[in-house]
């Protein structure tokens, strides 16, 4: 199921940043006096952009609840409380809604004259659809200073999709700008010249934003050597190099050619080579980051490992494990109680806790293996399979990785 939804994962993030650049550049790029046929065509591509991406919404949700049944196809009952009973589920809910409001707005600019203002609404209406997908990123489990972890996430999904996703949308102009307007080239010197100021800013951000988002969820050099997500995020962080270096040999080189160019000379295919290798650098870049969304931070790494460990009995696994002294902090499970039987894959869980000195959350573990973290008093554990199945909830430090000698467990039964 890894492969499955990381691609899924992955195409989603290049639809937003397509609908993103798209409406980058018909809102604020277009020079004043551009073919009028331009923006239209440009905002038809939006409006197809937002039908795939409703569609594509749905084939997001099915890969969940295949991903809910261990493989399996999803009945029905599944899919609603997937949406009914998740933050993730209310989440999709929500972006699906509000594309519909947008695929609507789009249609009443293409109805009317599809001024250049009705286009700018549209373009910073669609933020907070871009935005949102940090509300079910990794971002929204971190526990200190969630609002400002949220927000630089969101921040630096934005400003990739912006730079990633309007860089196809030039290439594709400048191939098909022999059909779109008679003489392209001054305008779309105009088009890649204002493109550079963006991509210059962008780069920027998303250096600080990724470096604070790194030092989040990474919080040393051997875990980013040593674990997947590491790995992954430094795969990442090697083809946005190349991008950035690409970039900066386009803003030296083919912005100039462009912005010299007389209004006959057709694009050079030197130019349009170098366009279109920094255009699918950026939509590899969306795919990786498909891919880290979906793995467990490194910071939680030792967890993991902790958890593959456990194969062996429950009571052998913490053997294995090493606590810090409690100082105080306690867990108790209030529901379910020992031995309660469920019929479904959702297991509701709430505890008491008691933080002590250094108790900070708490984390929850099927079987030694770790399912779940809880900054509350209650929260929802999916895809549980069928079986008997020993629940432990157990204290953690700040860090995410001290795990106190603190905790609590029931035996259940899931059928």
């Amino acid at each position: 199921m890894f492969a499955a939804e990381a691609v899924v994962t992955g195409l989603g993030f290049i639809l937003s940043a397509l609908l993103l650049g798209t409406l980058l550049i018909a809102a604020f790029l277009l020079p004043a006096g551009e073919p009028a046929s331009v923006r239209k065509v440009l905002t038809r591509t939006v409006l197809n952009l937002l039908v795939l991406f409703i569609a594509f919404g749905f084939l997001v949700l099915w890969v969940q609840g295949m991903k809910l049944q261990g493989g399996n196809f999803p009945p029905a009952e599944i899919m609603l409380r997937y949406i009914a009973r998740t933050q993730s589920g209310k989440v999709w809910l929500a972006r699906e809604a509000y594309a519909g409001f947008l695929l609507l707005w789009t249609l009443a600019v293409m109805l009317g004259r599809g001024e250049r203002r009705a286009v700018q609404a549209l373009f910073v209406l669609s933020l907070p659809l871009v935005a949102s997908r940090s509300l079910i990123s990794h971002a929204i489990a971190v526990q200190e200073q969630t609002a400002l972890v949220v927000t630089s996430d969101a921040v630096h999904l934005v400003v990739t999709a912006l730079w990633a996703g309007a860089l196809p949308v030039i290439f594709w102009v400048l191939v098909q700008c022999p059909r779109l307007a008679s003489q392209p080239l001054p305008w779309v010197a105009v088009v890649v010249g204002r493109f550079s100021r963006v991509a210059l800013a962008s780069v920027a951000v998303l250096v600080l934003t990724g470096f604070y988002q790194s030092w989040i969820h990474v919080q040393s050099f051997s875990a980013l050597l040593s674990t997947i997500y590491g790995r992954v995020l430094t795969l990442k962080l090697c083809l946005f190099f190349a991008m950035a270096v690409l970039g900066a040999w386009n803003f030296l080189c083919t912005r100039p050619e462009l912005m010299s160019a007389t209004a006959l000379e057709p694009v050079r295919t030197k130019a349009l080579r170098r366009i279109g290798a920094e255009s699918l650098l950026g939509l590899l870049v969306l795919c990786v980051t498909g891919a880290l969304t979906i793995l467990p931070p490194a910071a939680h790494s030792a967890h993991q490992r902790a958890g593959q460990a456990a194969s062996a009995p429950v009571q052998e696994a913490q053997g294995a494990r090493k606590f810090a002294p409690a100082d105080g902090a306690s867990v108790m499970i209030l529901s379910p109680k020992n031995g309660q039987l469920f019929k479904g894959d959702q297991i509701p869980v709430t505890f008491r806790l008691t933080k002590g000195k250094r108790g900070q959350h708490v984390h929850a573990y099927i079987d030694g293996e770790l399912v779940g973290m809880f900054q509350g008093a209650e929260g929802i554990l999916t895809g549980i399979q069928g079986g008997k199945h020993v629940l432990e909830a157990r204290v953690v430090a700040e860090d995410h990785q001290t795990e106190l000698d603190a905790a609590d467990r029931v035996e259940i039964v899931v059928k």
